[in-house]
């Protein structure tokens, strides 16, 4: 049988290896469809803007598999959606396969990131799922930063895009190896239903959980146009502020996720995450009256990374306590889609948000983020009466 550490090793390779190629395509992809295709930039936006959606759709259903027919085949399955994606990417000259190809490549990549934390709450003990994801969300964030810089080498030596999204399809199938030997051959119980959809309590906590990560299109595109259109602040600050983001999260989210160990420090670290978030909206906000305006934005990315890590760590404790035995594929499936919400409503409702009012908008996204970390927290709260199985025991 696979040990835990093996298991989770397996699947940090294969996240690190696949979000590498990841970041060359989000690099390149655009440039590629614009220029050397010729679609118009709104159609590659909205076929982004689709397959987010779609995998939306696909992902709880996808959960309910893995409980079905386990892990193992469940994320080769995963992989076989991305690469074809991928090989759409490709050979795509017309809106109809670009879209196909979307919405392909993001259900692959949605149903994986469910898988993982499937396999993570199936062979970690309990006091140790938390470390374990935050190891697969530090080996994201390696990978994409060395994609990222892969990509702009590509773009720079005027290498055709075609050869990145062959290589990224030849990662997911050598990544499809290392998930064949990373979880358990088989469900542990076979369950029917949605149990998950109609689980209020988890509903809820997903919906918070994209609250707080919407850090993501806050530095993604909310903070880059702001910094453009609001502030004196050169254009390459917002690049140079998504770096530091990355870095920061490779060397804070392990130490800060060791730190969560039970219900208590759940709590804790997730307060810690509103405070931080506020922070970080203010600062933000206040770039347009700086006279320092890199400085103040990278003290700003500094409060947001703090406020990503410790948000992440505590929701993710939850994700996995309050998800029963014999769900696990279909509930981490559904918190998963939290991250896909974020990216969606993020855009729509923060930028016009903050370009219309300014230090006031920022004020009011700090504060609706900071309600969110608050009402995780007091989730995290331990119950008199415990409501669900017990956790499942470590793979030996």
């Amino acid at each position: 049988m696979t040990t835990a550490r093996t298991a989770i090793r397996r699947l940090a390779t294969a996240q690190a290896l696949t979000s590498a190629g990841d970041g060359a395509v989000l690099a390149v992809s655009a440039v590629h469809f614009t220029t050397r295709v010729g679609l118009p930039a709104g159609i590659v936006a909205l076929g982004l803007s689709l397959g987010a959606a779609t995998s939306l759709t696909t992902t709880v259903p996808f959960g309910t598999l893995l409980d079905r027919i386990g892990a193992r085949r469940a994320l080769a399955a995963a992989t076989v959606a991305a690469v074809a994606g991928l090989l759409l990417f490709a050979v795509a000259h017309t809106v109809p396969l670009y879209i196909a190809a979307c919405a392909l490549f993001a259900c692959g990549q949605s149903a994986l990131a469910a898988g993982r934390q499937a396999v993570v709450a199936t062979v970690v003990a309990p006091e140790g799922r938390v470390r374990a994801r935050a190891l697969l969300h530090t080996a994201v964030n390696i990978g994409i930063g060395a994609g990222s810089g892969i990509g702009a080498l590509v773009l720079a030596a005027g290498t055709n895009a075609v050869t990145v999204f062959l290589v990224d399809a030849g990662l997911f199938v050598f990544a499809t190896a290392l998930y064949l030997h990373a979880g358990p051959d088989a469900p542990t119980e076979r369950q029917t239903g949605w149990p998950a959809l109609r689980d209020r309590r988890y509903v809820t906590l997903t919906l918070l959980a994209a609250i707080t990560q919407l850090t993501m299109p806050i530095l993604s595109v909310t903070l880059p146009l702001w910094i453009v259109m609001r502030s004196s602040a050169p254009q390459w600050t917002s690049a140079v502020v998504l770096l530091a983001n990355t870095v920061l999260v490779v060397l804070l989210q392990l130490p800060i996720s060791r730190q969560v160990r039970d219900a208590r420090t759940a709590r804790r670290s997730l307060a810690v995450a509103g405070i931080f978030l506020i922070a970080a909206c203010s600062v933000f906000g206040s770039l347009g009256a700086s006279a320092h305006p890199v400085v103040l934005a990278l003290v700003g990315a500094l409060l947001l990374t703090v406020a990503e890590t410790t948000a992440s760590a505590g929701a993710w404790h939850l994700a996995f306590s309050l998800a029963p035995e014999g769900h696990q594929g279909q509930y981490q499936a559904l918190f998963a889609t939290s991250t896909a919400l974020a990216r969606i409503t993020g855009p729509i409702v923060l930028v016009p948000l903050v370009l219309t009012f300014g230090f006031l908008g920022w004020t009011l996204a700090g504060l609706g983020m900071l309600a969110a970390a608050a009402a995780l927290a007091a989730m995290a709260a331990p119950r008199r009466k415990p409501q669900r199985k017990a956790d499942c025991p470590v793979i030996a």
